[in-house]
């Protein structure tokens, strides 16, 4: 192939792949007017313009991360940390947090690739294996996770299949526990576990967690919405609502950050509570 012709094909690429990025942001920001609240315009402009640019940053680097990232970095503390990744993602999202946990009481953090097109509970047993390589390589009796979308669905099955025997803490961001409103087509075997009022879905709303979790969420995420869907409490754990960030760029939000820091460090049998609002108000305190 000469210059030319590789020229062309890495053009078409990268075009390719900036108007999937385009269509993916304009399409589900629009989806998600109907079950979100009204904002400004200036500020919807602004989380699809973060939003896009956290998928041009991550998503070429989806291949490499399937190869590297297993160790992610992580803290100093003696619970390592699991990081398990959403729907057609892997470990990559997960760059920031794990930069973030640097310097904080949190344990090294292990990133977890897994199928996510299978069922969630095949991976909630992929998961389980993980745990215990894992708890194996470092000694440590448990784990604390840090999950993202459906990586928080697959943890909470993996939770109630084991009784949270192997985790200490587990944090989910923009995980949709009570399913998704979206009704369009969905690939995988996850499927019909991802859809609100399913069977499995309205089957998981009935566990109680078996151990302290936080549930991450924004008011205007463009995947997984209404923001209620998000919600633990009514399960015992304990919710903190971000506002107006998108699907992945809540991920790399500083609050993200700073809750998952704080709950990883606080008292382990601290419970739910009221589910508390970062506003822009509070981000500027």
């Amino acid at each position: 192939m000469d210059f030319d012709t590789s020229f062309h094909v890495a053009l078409a690429a990268v075009l390719a792949f900036s108007c999937g990025v385009l269509i993916y942001v304009a399409a589900s920001f629009a989806l998600m007017r109907s079950h979100t609240h009204d904002r400004s315009m200036s500020a919807s402009l602004r989380a699809a313009l973060a939003e896009a640019m956290w998928a041009f940053v991550t998503q070429p680097l989806l291949p490499l991360f399937y190869f590297v990232g297993r160790r992610m970095g992580g803290g100093r503390g003696a619970v390592p940390v699991v990081m398990v990744h959403g729907y057609m993602q892997n470990r990559v999202d997960f760059a920031g947090l794990a930069l973030a946990l640097r310097g904080s009481g949190a344990g090294r953090a292990f990133g977890f690739n897994y199928p996510w097109f299978a069922s969630v509970t095949s991976n909630a047993k992929r998961l389980a294996r993980f745990v215990e390589d894992v708890c194996a390589e470092t000694g440590a009796e448990r784990v604390d996770l840090v999950c993202h979308s459906l990586g928080g669905v697959v943890a909470t099955e993996y939770l109630r299949a084991s009784n949270g025997a192997r985790v200490r803490r587990c944090v989910t961001i923009a995980s949709p526990h009570a399913g998704v409103a979206y009704r369009g087509p969905i690939l995988g075997a996850c499927a019909s576990e991802l859809r609100a009022g399913s069977t499995h879905a309205s089957a998981r709303m009935l566990h109680a967690l078996p151990v302290p979790c936080l549930s991450i969420y924004s008011t205007h995420d463009n995947v997984v919405h209404p923001p209620s869907t998000s919600a633990l409490v009514a399960r015992g754990g304990r919710d903190v609502v971000v506002e107006g960030e998108s699907h992945l760029a809540i991920l790399f939000a500083r609050e993200t950050a700073n809750a998952v820091v704080e709950f990883l460090g606080v008292a382990a049998d601290q419970g739910g509570g009221e589910a508390v609002l970062v506003s822009s108000e509070s981000r500027a305190s």
